[in-house]
C-alpha cells in the first residue's frame, strides 16, 4: 500500500513537471505578426468584408503619410506582397507603403471578373462576374475613406488583381483613371472580347495610347504555362500589344506587358508583383545617389534637395530611410560614414535633417542630445 501511495505521488509530481514545462514552452513562444485583420461592413456590397492591413516599420512613432497598395486575392497574395514591399523599400527601390489586402472571405471571388467571351461566343468565366464596378465603388466610397480616417495614407494608390480579380484593376485603368496611380494585372486575358465587342487588348491599347491621361503605370503579365492551354491568339495578343505601343504610347504612362515563360498560373504572382512594382517605381528613377551625397561638400543639403525633387516627381512626400538591414544608404548609414570621416559639421547638419524627418526616433534624439 505504501509503495502504491509513493508511486501515485511520483505520477502526480511528474504530471506537474510536465504541465510546468508545457506552460513554460507556451510562454516562451511568440507569434510573428505581419499585420492586422479588421471586419468592415459594406453597404454597397451588402456584406461584411475582411480587410488585412500591413504597416511599415515604426509606423506608430513616425509622422509621415504613406502610399497604399490594395491587393485582391489577399488570402493568397497578401503575405507575398507585404514581404516584397518591405524588402524592396528597405533597399531604396520603392517607398515604404501600407499594404491593404481584400481576401475573398465571402466566397464570391468570381464576382469581380469581367464579362468576357471566347471566340465561340461562350462566356470565359461562365455565369460569374460583371460586378467589377461595384467593387470599385466599394473601394472609392467605403474602403479608401475608412483608410483615410484611420491610417496615414497619402494620395498615391496601387491596385493588384489576379485572374479573375483583375476585373476591377482593368476597369479602373480604362474608365476611372483618377482612382489609382499604379496597376498590376496578373494572369490577364487579352484576346477575349468584352460585352462591347472590343477585345481586352483593344481597350487596353486605346487607354495606354490616350494622350489626355495623366501620369500612371501599368503592368500586365501572363504565365507561359497558361498559354499552353490557351488559343494561339492569346500569346499573339501580348506580342501585338507591345508592338502597337512601341511608338504610340502616352509618355506619361509607364507600362510593361510580358509573358513569364517559365512560370505557372499562380507561381507567376511572385515575378509578376515584383515586375509590377518595378514598373511603378523604375530602377532608373529609384537610383538614389548616396555616394554622391557622401562625397559632396554639404550632404544634408544634397539629400534634402534630391528628395524634394523626388517627391515633386511622384506627387507625394518621399523621405530618406531612417535605417535598414545591413544597408548604409540611409540617414543612419550617412551619419556613421561622416563620423568615420571626422566631418563633425556635416554630421551635425545631417543629424538636424534626420530629426526633421524622424522627430520621434530614439537613435536620432539621443545623438542630438549628445551633440549638445
Amino acid at each position: 500500500m505504501i509503495r502504491l501511495f509513493k508511486f501515485l505521488l511520483f505520477l502526480i509530481f511528474l504530471s506537474c513537471q510536465t504541465y510546468e514545462s508545457n506552460e513554460s514552452e507556451k510562454k516562451s513562444a511568440q507569434e510573428i505578426v505581419i499585420g492586422e485583420s479588421i471586419n468592415l461592413f459594406s453597404e454597397i456590397l451588402n456584406e461584411h468584408r475582411d480587410v488585412l492591413i500591413s504597416l511599415p516599420k515604426n509606423y506608430n512613432r513616425n509622422i509621415q503619410s504613406y502610399p497604399v497598395i490594395i491587393v485582391l486575392d489577399a488570402e493568397y497574395l497578401f503575405e507575398l506582397t507585404s514581404s516584397m514591399v518591405k524588402i524592396k523599400a528597405s533597399r531604396n527601390e520603392i517607398p515604404e507603403s501600407i499594404v491593404v489586402g481584400i481576401p475573398n472571405n465571402t466566397g464570391k471571388r468570381s464576382d469581380m471578373a469581367l464579362q468576357l467571351f471566347k471566340k465561340d461566343g461562350k462566356k470565359f468565366f461562365g455565369n460569374h462576374g460583371g460586378k467589377a464596378n461595384e467593387y470599385l465603388d466599394f473601394f472609392k466610397k467605403e474602403l479608401i475613406p475608412f483608410l483615410e480616417d484611420n491610417y496615414r495614407i497619402n494620395s498615391h494608390r496601387t491596385i493588384i488583381g489576379m485572374s479573375p480579380t483583375f476585373g476591377p484593376v482593368l476597369e479602373a485603368f480604362w474608365d476611372k483613371p483618377d482612382m489609382f496611380d499604379g496597376y498590376i494585372v496578373l494572369a490577364a486575358e487579352l484576346s477575349v472580347k468584352l460585352t462591347s465587342g472590343e477585345t481586352v487588348l483593344e481597350k487596353t491599347l486605346k487607354a495606354i495610347q490616350d494622350k489626355k491621361r495623366s501620369k500612371s503605370a501599368i503592368y500586365i503579365g501572363k504565365a507561359g504555362d497558361d498559354l499552353k492551354r490557351r488559343p494561339k491568339e492569346e500569346a499573339l495578343a501580348y506580342t501585338q500589344l507591345n508592338q502597337k505601343l512601341a511608338n504610340t504610347a502616352n509618355p506619361n504612362i509607364n507600362y510593361t506587358v510580358e509573358i513569364l515563360e517559365n512560370e505557372n498560373h499562380y507561381g507567376m504572382s511572385i515575378s509578376g508583383i515584383e515586375h509590377g512594382l518595378e514598373t511603378i517605381y523604375p530602377f532608373n528613377i529609384w537610383n538614389i545617389p548616396y555616394r554622391e551625397f557622401w562625397n559632396s561638400e554639404n550632404p544634408a543639403n544634397e539629400i534634402e534637395k534630391f528628395y524634394k525633387n523626388f517627391s515633386n516627381n511622384y506627387g507625394f512626400e518621399i523621405i530618406p530611410l531612417e535605417d535598414s538591414f545591413y544597408a548604409s544608404q540611409t540617414l543612419s548609414g550617412t551619419l556613421r560614414r561622416l563620423e568615420r570621416q571626422g566631418r563633425k559639421k556635416e554630421l551635425n547638419e545631417v543629424l538636424d535633417l534626420a530629426i526633421k524627418y524622424y522627430p520621434n526616433s530614439p537613435k536620432f534624439k539621443k545623438m542630438h542630445l549628445n551633440k549638445n
